[in-house]
């Protein structure tokens, strides 16, 4: 039987009795209908995970004991992993979703939503807010579900040239139809940064601002993408030249 991994800001060490916070105590508690003696994984980057058994489950109250620690945090481990950071356009309905959620699976540090100039999304602040709650949240499940010890960083959307106009030590890299950049595997990368567009892909003017800061402009075949496609195929690439999947 599979065993539920839960991602949990507090603190974790064996021996340890912690109250689960209400979404993940609802989810093993009355999704899974986890009872005493039942087992779960518990983990952060911070701590590491840690095997857990569940000593009450009740009334939406679950509280677990922690046991012995089954993996050691990435502090511990440093010098292996590829920083990769995507740039992604917001995109409509369920894409963004699915591009965040499977970026999360392919181990992006970090991702920054665009405001891009073919973009057709417009968020006024409250709903901006209840978005990037909503995408935190899958990348918390997506980092549960994969096995990962840390999330993915969430930013605050800005605009492609809000976002080039950052002081960066990565290399860049714009994904683009027809872009004839090329990365070699000879070279030693250790952090990327990569921009997608959204659905209308990026207006000549980004383009050229992107090359003007040293950008690399890369295609990926003779096919044009779907945007929520790009980053699955662009990530896997990277990991596999500079990462984990070599």
């Amino acid at each position: 039987m599979r065993i539920s991994r839960l991602h949990l800001e507090a603190a974790l060490s064996s021996g340890a009795h912690i109250q689960l916070p209400a979404d993940s105590a609802h989810y093993l508690g009355t999704v899974l209908r986890a009872r005493e003696g039942d087992k779960a994984l518990l983990f952060n980057a911070r701590d590491g995970e840690f095997e857990a058994t569940v000593i009450t489950s009740k009334k939406g109250r679950v509280e677990v004991e922690l046991g012995e620690q089954t993996r050691v945090p990435h502090c511990e481990r440093e010098g292996e992993a590829l920083f990769l950071h995507l740039a992604l356009g917001l995109s409509r309905g369920d894409r963004m979703d699915y591009a965040i959620q499977k970026a999360t699976e392919l181990g992006v540090s970090k991702i920054t939503p665009l405001f891009a100039e073919h973009g057709e999304v417009k968020l006024k602040p409250d709903r901006l807010e209840n978005k990037l709650r909503h995408f935190q949240k899958i990348c918390v499940n997506a980092a549960e579900q994969c096995g990962r010890l840390d999330v993915p960083e969430l930013d605050t959307p800005v605009s492609v040239e809000e976002f080039l106009a950052q002081d960066s030590q990565a290399v860049r890299v714009l994904l683009e139809p027809g872009g004839d950049g090329r990365l070699s595997r000879d070279e030693a990368i250790n952090s990327i940064e990569i921009l997608i567009g959204p659905e209308g892909g990026f207006s000549k003017r980004e383009i050229e601002l992107a090359q003007n800061s040293e950008c690399l402009v890369v295609g990926l075949g003779p096919r044009v993408l779907r945007t929520e496609t790009a980053p699955v195929a662009a990530l896997a690439v990277l990991q596999f030249l500079y990462g984990d999947l070599s």
